[in-house]
């Protein structure tokens, strides 16, 4: 009995069209709504009679649709994309830490649980 072996050959043309398709955002959309609600649970709050605004970072998370240009062969190509932001004024020193504050990283453990949830 012959075995036949099924061949793909892919067109880059085509394969770029459907990466520029506004459809293709939903996915990325849903795994930064899934980090910001793992970043949301580890996000400190401050104790409200010494903080002027408890609560102010856990509060701030945002997730953003952007288009991010990725060029292919020398030519600009937008892809659809999604980002995680926060937009409290103190983000970078709870992320990273300053001496005064210490570093809480809730992004970088957001995203490491979830690298780890997809690994196979």
């Amino acid at each position: 009995m012959p075995q036949y072996r099924s061949t793909y050959t892919g067109r880059y043309s085509g394969i770029g069209r459907m990466l520029q398709r506004p459809w293709l955002n939903a996915p990325c959309r849903k795994a930064a709504v899934e980090m910001k609600h793992l970043a949301e649970a580890t996000a400190p709050v401050g104790d409200p009679e010494e903080d002027r605004h408890p609560g102010l970072y856990k509060a701030s998370f945002d997730v953003v649709p952007i288009w991010k240009n990725i060029p292919f062969r020398g030519r600009p190509r937008h892809r659809p994309g999604a980002r995680l932001i926060n937009s409290a004024p103190h983000a970078w020193r709870v992320e990273h830490g300053d001496g005064r504050v210490p570093r809480y990283a809730p992004l970088f453990k957001a995203m490491e649980t979830l690298k780890a949830a997809h690994r196979g």
